[in-house]
């Protein structure tokens, strides 16, 4: 819960309670005054949602007393006046419990030097043909977001979504401020900044993993994040065009199809993916040059990496395979396929996995059709991913305690998370490990440093994290575990 909308229901709380009580009635009024100050500024400043409608109500239906004189309410509505209070009161309780439910979360503060700034653009791709477009013969739309290392600016803070893109229950967050100012203009010093390209989860979203872009870009990368259009949860397009993810669960039930479809159906949607982040690369690297475009001069897209999150991490290992400018990439609990084959030897790769992924899969044949169909999916990558990195390098880092949706903002959207999955560490933990072994990747990978977290023979400053370098071409993994024992929750 934010400030203000504390204030305001801990305010309304207590008018109630004086206007029930005779000896603190006189400080109905004067609360009830402050309310309106409250409300105003929350409605202005902060941006008010739908979980505090209840609230709101309970203000107006306490304005609406106060504003009948004293002597006519004592006089005509003598009985009127608990049932009132009762009234606020169980409105402003009611709001305080929808914020528990559904609560205006905190994004984590950047840890880097620059300030963030974030610009939203369009993109069509005239060279390729929509092949989910009601109107056959459209070309292929895009919604990319950008988060960047920007000068100081007074601009307003960006939300989480623009209003178009979200839906009743989610329309709270087109008023949820990230750390990001809108449209700031691009840091003049320390350029050119590398590019980052980020894919969502399947159906997934752009800002989905706001928590990461914007703590990348503090640290001096342009990060382009993809919403890949009718494979995400909802993207607005110009002239008030919402197009919906349109794939639907059906195409990956492993109660429906068999290992080699759903791999079928992945592939097909995986080339879509890693051309619209080749496509996207092209555009800035235009845009670069571009005495006209913000960011002439000020972008390297020729050292470039990728990172996505569930089926967006194959697409970012994947565009390595089909773009040079891509020096490497992070698959953030994703199974991967395609051909990594492509791939040079100094593209690098990381995959993070949660727990219970990235170890051996059981045998298919023990199980059930649904367990069989994903435990093939399981022995597939683990052959794949491992195959890549013996002939290539890279790091498998495994995370215990956590699970798929823990590498996005989920974890900050979910207050049950704590009673749902007790064992998991704590949201602020895995934000923590994610940022800094996803900076230490870029930053030895494209800027060629060395940060410490990384080097070969040093131990994880987290205990909850294994980590395997592989050398290329090596028959073996070096495996180094964490030492500290204690936890920062």
């Amino acid at each position: 819960m934010r400030l203000f909308e504390v204030i305001l229901i801990a305010t309304l709380l207590a008018a109630a309670v004086a206007q029930m009580t005779k000896s603190a009635a006189h400080w109905s009024r004067p609360l009830t005054v402050f309310g309106v100050l409250v409300a105003t500024w929350h409605v202005i400043h902060e941006g008010t949602h739908w979980q505090m409608f209840p609230v709101l109500a309970g203000l107006i239906l306490l304005v609406a007393w106060q504003l009948i004189t004293a002597s006519r309410r004592a006089s005509r509505y003598p009985a009127m006046r608990k049932p009132v209070a009762i009234g606020v009161a169980l409105l402003s309780i009611t709001t305080f419990g929808l914020l528990l439910i559904v609560p205006m979360f905190t994004l984590p503060k950047p840890t880097g030097t620059y300030p963030v700034g974030t610009r939203i653009i369009y993109l069509k791709d005239s060279s390729r043909m929509e092949d989910r477009a009601e109107k056959p013969g459209t070309s292929r739309e895009l919604v990319v977001q950008l988060w960047y290392p920007a000068d100081p600016s007074n601009n307003h803070l960006a939300a989480y979504e623009t209003t178009s893109e979200t839906i009743l229950i989610t329309s709270y967050r087109s008023v949820l401020w990230t750390n990001s100012r809108e449209d700031a203009p691009v840091a003049s010093q320390g350029g050119p900044f590398p590019v980052l390209l980020f894919n969502h989860g399947w159906a997934g979203r752009r800002t989905q993993d706001t928590f990461l872009t914007e703590d990348l870009a503090s640290h001096g990368y342009v990060v382009a994040s993809i919403d890949h259009t009718y494979n995400s949860s909802r993207v607005a397009l110009p002239g008030d065009r919402i197009i919906e993810d349109i794939n639907g669960g059906d195409a990956l039930d492993t109660n429906l199809h068999s290992a080699s479809e759903i791999i079928d159906t992945w592939n097909k949607e995986l080339n879509k993916w890693v051309a619209d982040e080749v496509f996207v690369l092209n555009t800035l690297q235009n845009d670069n040059l571009d005495p006209k475009s913000p960011w002439y001069g000020r972008l390297d897209t020729q050292r470039a990496g990728a990172l996505g999150h569930s089926f967006g991490g194959a697409a970012a290992i994947q565009v390595c395979s089909v773009d040079a400018r891509i020096q490497s990439a992070i698959n953030m609990d994703g199974w991967t396929f395609g051909d990594l084959r492509q791939r040079a030897a100094n593209q690098s790769t990381m995959f993070l996995y949660g727990v219970g992924n990235g170890a051996p899969p059981p045998d298919p044949a023990t199980l059930g059709t649904a367990a069989r169909a994903e435990a093939e999916l399981d022995a597939t990558d683990h052959k794949v991913v491992d195959t890549s990195l013996r002939q290539f390098g890279g790091y498998k880092v495994s995370i215990s305690n956590t699970s798929h949706m823990d590498f996005t903002d989920h974890p900050l959207v979910s207050p049950w998370r704590r009673w749902t999955q007790p064992s998991h560490i704590s949201p602020g933990r895995i934000e923590t490990i994610v940022r800094a072994y996803a900076l230490a990747f870029f930053d030895q990978t494209i800027r060629e440093r060395k940060p410490t977290l990384l080097e070969s023979g040093t131990s994880s400053p987290f205990r909850e994290v294994k980590i395997e370098h592989w050398s290329p071409e090596s028959k073996a993994a070096s495996v180094e575990t964490a030492l500290k024992p204690t936890l920062f929750r």
